[in-house]
C-alpha cells in the first residue's frame, strides 16, 4: 500500500471522532463556547435525545460575520495566539476544533449577532462547508443548531446507546456545567418538554438546592481552604451519607468540570475507614489553581488535566477532607451489625451453584424437617435435621422470600397493593426524574403507582402490600442510583428482574431482630420457595455442618 495524503473531508471526520463521541459531546462543546462568550443565559433544546436536533442558544458576545465564517475552519480560535498562551489558559475552549468537528458530522446552522450591530448573520453548513450565508434579524448572542448528527457516518450512529441513555448523558453534562457556573441560567427542553430550568444563583449552595432539593443540603458539610498553591471551596457529604455511584461527585478546576483520579483518590482517602470500597461520598468542590501549574491540553475533550506537582496538591486535598471529617460534630453512631454491601458483580455463581446442589442433595424431596435451635449474632438462624446443623442467613432468606413474592405479583400482573391515604411526594434531580420516568411501567407491575406531580416531582400513590412506606421510598431511591451506574440492565428482558432484585435487597434491614416465632415462620416461608437455597443475587441462604465434621474438630475422630 502506497502512502497518500488524506482528503480534507476524511481528515475532518477522523478528527471529529476525537472530540464528538455522541450528542452529549456536542452539547458540551457548544455550552463551553457559550460560557467563554460571557453568556448569562444558556438554553438547550434537543429532539430524539439529540439525534435529530441539538440547539444551544446564549446571550453572549456573539460573532461578527468574518469571525463566524472563520469559526468553522479547523484550528481557528480567539483564545490563544502563541505557544506561551498554553501556560495561562483561562477559557474552556481554545483548540479550535469544536465547531468544525461538529460541522463535519452533521448539518449545522449558526445564527449570531454582537450587541453593537444592528443585524445578525446566519450560516448554514453541510459536510463542513458553508452552503448559505445571509443577514438575519436576531437577538444578541449566538444560537447553534446541529441536525442529524452522524448522518454521514452510519457506523458511528449505530453505536449510540438507547434514547434514555443518550438523554441522561446530556443531562449529566449540563448538570456539571450548571453546578460550576451557578451564576448562569441553564435550561433544557427535550422534545418540547422542559426538563429543568435553573435561574442564576448567588452561590453554589443555592445551585445545589436547585438541582437536588433543599433537604439534601442538610446532608452536606461546607468546606473552605485558602493555600498558597490552591484554594478549595465547596461541600462534601457527612460521613454517614454514602452513595453506591459517583453521580453526586462534581469537581472543577478554574471553573472547568474535570475528571481527576488523583483528586478523587485524595478525597476518598481523606474519608478513610468511613467509606467501604464500593461507597462514594457526595462532593461539590471548586478548585482555583494557578494556570501555570496545570496542563489542560492533555486530551481533546479537555476533561482531564495534568498537575505539575501532583504530590503537593494531593496532600492539600487529603488533609483538608480529613480535617473536616474527623471532628466531634461528624462522628456517626456506630452499629454492630452492618448490611451486606459487596457488589453483586464480584460474586461468583459457580461456588454458589455447587453449594446449592450439595445442600439440596441432603434433603429428601419433601420439605426438610428442621428443628429450630435459635439465633446468633442477630443474623443467623440455627436449625437441626438428624445429624446435620444448618445455618440460615436471615437476610439472604428474607431477600429470597420477597423476591419470589414480587415475581409472583409481576407474573400475575395483579400485584397486591396498599393504597396510600396521603400520596408521598418524591423530589428528584432532572436526571433522576428522567430515569424514574423510564422505569415507571416496570415499577407498576410490582405494585408501585407513581404519577408525575410537577417538574422533577413524582407522587407515590400506592406501594406493594408486602412493603412499608419507608421501605418503598428507599427502594425507589436505590433503584435510581443503581440505574445510574449501569447495575440495572436496560434490556426489557432483564430490567424487571433487576428491579425486583434491587427492591428485595434494599427492603432488608441490617438490624432486624426476629423473635423465635418469627424465625420459625421465616424458615417455613423460605422452604416454600421454588429454590430456597440461594438468594436472588447468587449467595447461599443456608450452609450445613455435619456432626462428623464437628467430631473431627473436637478430635473425637
Amino acid at each position: 500500500m502506497k502512502i497518500k495524503v488524506l482528503s480534507l473531508d476524511l481528515i475532518n471526520k477522523i478528527a471529529a471522532g476525537e472530540v464528538i463521541e455522541r450528542p452529549a459531546s456536542v452539547v458540551k462543546e457548544l455550552v463551553e463556547n457559550s460560557l467563554d462568550a460571557g453568556a448569562k443565559n444558556i438554553t438547550v433544546k434537543i429532539k430524539n435525545s439529540g439525534r435529530e436536533l441539538i440547539s444551544v442558544s446564549d446571550d453572549g458576545c456573539g460573532m461578527s460575520k468574518e469571525d463566524a465564517v472563520l469559526s468553522i475552519e479547523r484550528h481557528s480560535t480567539s483564545k490563544i495566539s502563541d505557544i506561551t498562551d498554553l501556560d495561562k489558559i483561562h477559557t474552556l475552549g481554545f483548540r479550535g476544533e469544536a465547531l468544525p468537528s461538529i460541522a463535519s458530522v452533521s448539518q449545522m446552522l449558526i445564527t449570531t449577532k454582537p450587541p453593537d450591530t444592528k443585524t445578525g448573520f446566519l450560516l448554514e453548513i453541510e459536510d463542513g462547508k458553508i452552503v448559505n450565508l445571509h443577514d438575519k434579524g436576531c437577538p444578541d448572542g449566538t444560537t447553534v443548531e446541529v441536525k442529524n448528527i452522524f448522518q454521514n457516518i452510519p457506523a458511528r450512529l449505530k453505536f449510540l446507546k438507547s434514547d434514555n441513555t443518550e438523554k441522561n448523558k446530556i443531562i449529566s453534562i449540563l448538570t456539571d456545567y450548571a453546578a460550576v457556573n451557578f451564576h448562569v441560567a441553564f435550561s433544557l427542553t427535550s422534545d418540547g418538554k422542559e426538563l429543568f430550568s435553573y435561574s442564576p444563583a448567588t452561590n453554589l449552595k443555592i445551585r445545589i438546592a436547585q438541582i437536588f432539593g433543599n433537604e439534601f443540603l442538610n446532608e452536606l458539610i461546607e468546606l473552605h481552604l485558602q493555600h498558597e498553591k490552591i484554594s478549595i471551596y465547596g461541600f462534601i457529604s457527612k460521613p454517614e451519607i454514602k452513595f453506591s455511584s459517583r453521580n453526586r461527585i462534581f469537581l472543577s478546576v478554574n471553573k472547568r468540570p474535570i475528571n481527576s483520579r488523583m483528586i478523587l483518590s485524595a478525597v476518598k482517602n481523606g474519608y478513610g475507614e468511613v467509606l467501604q470500597r464500593n461507597e462514594n461520598p457526595a462532593v461539590f468542590l471548586a478548585f482555583e489553581i494557578k494556570p501555570d501549574i496545570i496542563d489542560v491540553n492533555v486530551h481533546p475533550t479537555k476533561r482531564e488535566i495534568k498537575f505539575k506537582d501532583e504530590g503537593a496538591i494531593y496532600s492539600v486535598i487529603y488533609q483538608t477532607i480529613r480535617n473536616h471529617i474527623i471532628t466531634k460534630e461528624t462522628i456517626p453512631e456506630i452499629s454492630y451489625t452492618t448490611p451486606y454491601q459487596k457488589s453483586d458483580e464480584h460474586i461468583s455463581t459457580q461456588p454458589t451453584e455447587y453449594i446449592a446442589k450439595e445442600i439440596q442433595s441432603q434433603f429428601s424431596e419433601k420439605k426438610p424437617a428442621l428443628q429450630y435451635i435459635g439465633r446468633i449474632f442477630e443474623l443467623y438462624i440455627l436449625a437441626q435435621e438428624n445429624e446435620n446443623l444448618f445455618i440460615v442467613d436471615q437476610h439472604a432468606a428474607q431477600e429470597k422470600i420477597l423476591y419470589e413474592k414480587f415475581r409472583k405479583n409481576a407474573d400475575t400482573r395483579k400485584p397486591e397493593i396498599q393504597n396510600l391515604l396521603i400520596p408521598i411526594s418524591i423530589e428528584l434531580s432532572p436526571k433522576e426524574f428522567n430515569i424514574l420516568s423510564g422505569l415507571k411501567e416496570c415499577l407498576m407491575q410490582i405494585g408501585f403507582e407513581l404519577e408525575e406531580f410537577g417538574k422533577n416531582f413524582f407522587a407515590l400513590k400506592s406501594v406493594p402490600a408486602i412493603l412499608g412506606e419507608a421501605s418503598a421510598i428507599n427502594i425507589i431511591n436505590e433503584i435510581i442510583r443503581r440505574k445510574k451506574v449501569g447495575e440495572i440492565s436496560e434490556t426489557s428482558a432483564t430490567l424487571l428482574d433487576d428491579i425486583i432484585k434491587t427492591a428485595c435487597k434494599t427492603a432488608i434491614k441490617s438490624g432486624d431482630k426476629l423473635s423465635d416465632t418469627e424465625s420459625i415462620k421465616l424458615l417455613e416461608e423460605l422452604f416454600e420457595c421454588e429454590n430456597p437455597y440461594t438468594c436472588p443475587h447468587g449467595r447461599p441462604t443456608i450452609i450445613k455442618i455435619t456432626k462428623d465434621e464437628l467430631d473431627k474438630k473436637f478430635l473425637r475422630k
